[in-house]
């Protein structure tokens, strides 16, 4: 997975929290998580601790594809298919993922971000050329989302990262939001995933966001 330069991340966050203060002061409160219709689910729960990680996770909406990417926009040949990473840590029975064939992307539905919303995490599988990569890109709507798609892209700072798969499915590593420590007039996170090279055939499932905004 790419990583960012910590004490260029470190700099381009003071300038973009400073920037999201001088919005705060001119813009309206931010409308309560149910006006806006947002999937804030609760409770958290320890999904990643078989593999080391003891952070509280809470899923995407429709995250593990049971309900037909129910609310997510799929494009180019993305479809929901038979087959569950083996985990289920989703719950016992769960049957079905999302593949992503060259060309495609998924978009998932909006949900609550917080304070400190540190990462997200997914299981994903590559049957296909080892070269391939999928990438994540993490959208944000309100302030601080203006911020990092407009001034963040000036300062270097984007919540994209580039991941490499296996036939075995596994879970992703924690990829770390930089807009989770800017949540000023944020009101919602979505996760784009986009394959970046032929020859690849990918399948993502049960995607999670640590933690969520209670609100």
């Amino acid at each position: 997975m790419a990583l960012r330069t910590p004490a260029r991340l470190l700099l381009g966050l003071a300038a973009l929290a400073s920037a999201a203060a001088f919005a705060a002061s001119a813009a309206a409160p931010s409308a309560k998580a149910a006006t806006l219709g947002l999937s804030c689910p609760t409770p958290a729960a320890q999904t990643f601790a078989p593999w080391g990680d003891y952070q509280y996770y809470i899923p995407a909406p429709d995250s593990g594809f049971e309900h037909g990417a129910t609310g997510w926009t799929l494009a180019g040949g993305a479809r929901v298919v038979t087959g569950n990473e083996p985990y289920m840590v989703g719950g016992a029975g769960q049957s079905h993922s999302l593949s992503l064939p060259a060309g495609s992307s998924a978009t998932s539905p909006p949900m609550c971000i917080g304070l400190f919303s540190g990462g997200m995490r997914f299981f994903l599988q590559n049957t296909g050329a080892a070269s391939s990569t999928v990438r994540v890109q993490v959208i944000y709507h309100g302030g601080a989302g203006a911020l990092l798609g407009g001034l963040g892209s000036t300062l270097g700072i984007s919540d994209k990262g580039t991941f490499s798969g296996t036939s075995a499915w596994r879970p992703s590593p924690n990829f770390l939001m930089a807009g989770g420590l800017l949540p000023l007039l944020t009101q919602s996170v979505q996760f784009r995933f986009t394959p970046l090279s032929t020859g690849g055939n990918w399948r993502i499932d049960d995607v999670y966001l640590d933690p969520l905004m209670h609100r």
